[in-house]
């Protein structure tokens, strides 16, 4: 997850500007990453997005599990039906992505090196 902190931050930034309208301080955004990043499901989220973080994480660990109550959840959280399609694009990809490098035994690129210490 160290690897892609700077991704989220930028995600999170995105989200923040997108929610507030107005300029979200990178330190906020920072926060928030390393929040996630560090304490996975344990951070300090809003409940909508505590849900969805929840979600992304049972996609990964888990996705033979997945049904239609985790989706309802979802819409239940305040979620629509395309941010739902687009976070599972979005997971998906990362998951295949890893799992094919991992398989494949290649290397972080230095950027990410220097994330992970």
């Amino acid at each position: 997850m160290k690897a892609h902190e700077a991704d989220l931050r930028e995600e999170v930034e995105k989200e923040l500007r997108s929610e507030g309208g107005d300029a979200v301080s990178a330190e906020k955004a920072r926060s928030i990453a390393k929040d996630i990043a560090t304490r996975g499901n344990e951070a300090d989220l809003p409940p909508r997005d505590r849900a969805l973080l929840l979600w992304a994480e049972k996609l990964t660990t888990s996705p033979g599990e997945m049904n239609q109550e985790d989706v309802d959840d979802l819409r239940e959280a305040g979620w629509g039906d395309e941010a739902i399609s687009d976070a599972g694009q979005v997971v998906a990809y990362f998951n295949a992505i890893n799992r094919i490098a991992d398989g494949l035994g290649v290397d972080l690129e230095p950027e990410m090196e220097e994330k992970e210490s």
